[in-house]
């Protein structure tokens, strides 16, 4: 394990931490009309100011917001670099991966056929030296092999190749189910050979993350693929924190779609399916939820280790997507007290 003094990077996070939004700055945005208010009051009252000054005066598209919102992470994690040594940040960069995945799965789309450039390109995550692929120049490409010859040289083209000629649905499913594994097994596994057993809680939430999204995967799978149950085993996720290889195969195997608050009451995760209505809705806001609390937890903790770092980032993350929820019900008009069903983050309206 990489031994470093964590106290000077927990300043930084508090002081970064200070400036997000407050649950009162979340209540004046959700109260707002339209998305140009909402951008004129983060860029007048908040820190995304910085990624967003340049943009005042001239008329604010939803796709430009929002990618500007998450150069906001970016930009959190390049001032935390900073305070780390040379271990740590090579860690946070393979969380970065993240992002260059979501680009390449766009990149294959577009190249399918099932997406037009322009909406790919407002799409593209812009996180410029965290990602050595030229992404805009993968656009000029006219077909997946000629994408995986221009990428022949990272360590996506080993992972794709062997779907190069499926057919395009099971393609492009095939892709994005193999990059998330491929994505959550480095990190989870670069993480621990570098904590190591001294530092568990700062893999915990990272693990069950993993944990709820094999069973949330499970879930879909059996539910809506025509899939066989070893197919849908072959792509859960490793490293999960409660559920291994074999409990994930028992709960295959057991899994009753009638009776699935039953299977899993008394344990961790019955909340992911212990609700009466609206299941597949608000799964995901459900996942997010006790993650940011298990987030937030860690962040509060008096105990100074990397976990305070990941979980800042995850927090962060989880404020730019419950911004960009509150932006999007701006479209469909929704009422305040609505637009906090959406939200990870609980802000208890009054009507």
């Amino acid at each position: 394990m990489s031994s470093m003094n964590f106290s000077t990077v927990n300043t930084k996070i508090s002081a970064i931490k200070a400036k997000l939004l407050s649950r009162e700055d979340f209540i004046n945005i959700m109260n707002l009309h339209s998305v140009q208010e909402i951008f004129d009051y983060l860029n007048d009252n908040t820190s995304f100011r910085e990624v967003l000054w340049d943009l005042q005066g001239r008329k604010i598209h939803r796709n430009d917001f929002e990618k500007r919102l998450y150069k906001y992470k970016i930009t959190v994690v390049e001032k935390l670099f900073l305070y780390l040594n040379q271990d740590y940040r090579d860690l946070i960069q393979t969380y970065m991966l993240r992002y260059e995945i979501e680009n390449l799965k766009l990149v294959f789309e577009f190249v399918r056929g099932r997406k037009k450039k322009e909406a790919i390109e407002e799409h593209f995550f812009t996180f410029g030296k965290h990602s050595n692929i030229n992404f805009i120049k993968l656009l000029q490409k006219d077909s997946v092999l000629d994408v995986l010859e221009e990428i022949k040289d990272t360590k996506y083209y080993r992972l794709i190749l062997p779907y190069a000629q499926s057919e395009d649905e099971k393609f492009n499913f095939y892709v994005e189910m193999m990059l998330d594994k491929y994505y959550y097994h480095q990190l989870i596994q670069k993480s621990q050979k570098l904590l190591g057993d001294k530092d568990k809680k700062s893999t915990e939430i990272l693990r069950r993350r993993v944990d709820l999204y094999n069973l949330e995967w499970i879930y879909r799978g059996l539910k809506y693929f025509d899939m066989s149950k070893e197919e849908i085993l072959n792509f859960v996720l490793d490293y999960g924190y409660l559920y291994n290889y074999n409990k994930l195969k028992d709960v295959v195997y057991k899994f009753d779609v009638n009776d699935l608050a039953g299977q899993f009451r008394n344990t961790p995760y019955e909340f992911l399916f212990d609700c009466k209505n609206n299941l597949d809705l608000f799964m995901e806001r459900r996942i997010d939820h006790y993650l940011y609390g298990k987030s937030l937890s860690l962040l509060n903790s008096s105990i100074l280790n990397f976990g305070k770092v990941t979980a800042f980032i995850e927090l962060v993350d989880f404020q730019i997507k419950d911004i960009i929820s509150v932006i999007e019900s701006k479209r469909y008009k929704m009422p305040v007290e609505e637009i906090s069903k959406y939200l990870i983050r609980t802000i208890e309206v009054v009507e």
